[in-house]
């Protein structure tokens, strides 16, 4: 009987890290894709976008898009996602983007650039067929 309840035991206590590594390989790839959003500074208005892509087991990497300037995959630094909080640092740009998923279409968050902070919400595109 010993035997028995040391073995589910043992089961169960492998299975929970393996089910939260599927949780968050699954919303991360709930977070890949394009996001776009504009920023609003000093009166003008600017398109600032982020392609995310899972690479790996269960890292991301992005590049930014500012389709206003016509600049295009720009590779950005290190992306973390973690509990729907999303941070993607830009060092080339020294720029950095904190947001939150609010729902599978809505991030919320802000662009930090040369110490100013901008509101910049993005919604996930819809890839063209």
């Amino acid at each position: 009987m010993k035997k028995i309840l040391f073995v589910t035991l043992l089961s169960i206590l492998i299975m929970i890290p393996i089910s939260l590594s599927a949780q968050t390989t699954s919303a991360k790839n709930n977070v890949t894709g394009s996001w776009l959003g504009t920023l609003s500074a000093e009166g003008m208005e600017l398109r600032v976008g982020f392609n995310l892509k899972l690479t790996g087991k269960d890292s991301l990497t992005a590049t930014l898009d500012s389709p206003d300037q016509n600049a295009k995959d720009i590779p950005c630094g290190q992306v973390t996602f973690d509990n729907k909080k999303l941070v993607i640092l830009a060092p080339d740009l020294n720029g950095e983007y904190d947001g939150v998923v609010t729902s599978d279409s809505t991030l919320d968050g802000t662009w930090t650039q040369n110490n100013g902070t901008f509101t910049l919400n993005l919604k996930k595109q819809v890839k063209q067929k």
